[in-house]
């Protein structure tokens, strides 16, 4: 197994969240706010840029009603249209970013530290996604709307299809996750990586 090529049927299916590199998260209550305030300047709405979070802990015990800012790849001009969500990253966001190492996380502080813009284009018509935990006790995959974004220690499959899933599931996609992963955490429970777990796996 530790020789298994990654396959070029199963690369642009699977991959890591972005790490965000600041605290782009909002509670729900502010998000719903945010949700159905006035449309902006750019006579789009926040639902543009305001999206579900999903954690690992939201799948392996209870919704935790988070939401992240994701203005992706946007130019500052254009996602600063969006106002309260960008107000609330150039207050929050951008003082912590202003003191990071990496040139490019300064540069554009309103943007995630690693975007993963192939997510988005991924899931284009698509009705659900699979999203499961990078690091887990056991290994459990779960579907949420394509609009949910992962966070960094969450992997989403972009398929939609019940046979997918359903191998996924599997004994065999287990075992083979379990032996190409690694060990991770105070419990060193197994780590599922997109590269290793899902991309190599026929």
């Amino acid at each position: 197994l530790t020789s298994a090529s990654r396959l070029p049927a199963n690369r642009g299916n699977a991959f890591q969240g972005p790490v965000k590199v600041g605290p782009f998260d909002v509670d729900g209550e502010m998000a719903r706010k945010w949700l159905v305030g006035p449309t902006n300047p750019n006579g789009r709405r926040n639902v543009d840029v305001v999206r579900p979070l999903l954690n690992g802990m939201d799948i392996t015990r209870r919704p935790s009603d988070r939401w992240i800012i994701d203005f992706g790849s946007l130019p500052e001009v254009e996602a600063s249209a969006y106002e309260w969500p960008f107000e609330y990253v150039l207050l929050n966001v951008k003082p912590l970013r202003d003191e990071n190492r990496r040139e490019r996380r300064r540069q554009f502080w309103w943007q995630h530290g690693e975007t993963v813009p192939g997510i988005k284009r991924a899931v284009q018509g698509i009705n659900r996604a699979i999203f499961t935990p990078r690091v887990a006790k056991y290994r459990l995959f779960v579907w949420a709307a394509p609009v949910v974004v992962p966070d960094s220690r969450v992997v989403i499959v972009a398929r939609d299809d019940d046979t997918a899933f359903g191998i996924l599931h599997s004994r065999f996609h287990e075992l083979w996750s379990l032996a190409l992963g690694g060990w991770h955490g105070v419990g060193n429970d197994p780590q599922y990586t997109p590269s290793l777990g899902f991309e190599t796996f026929p």
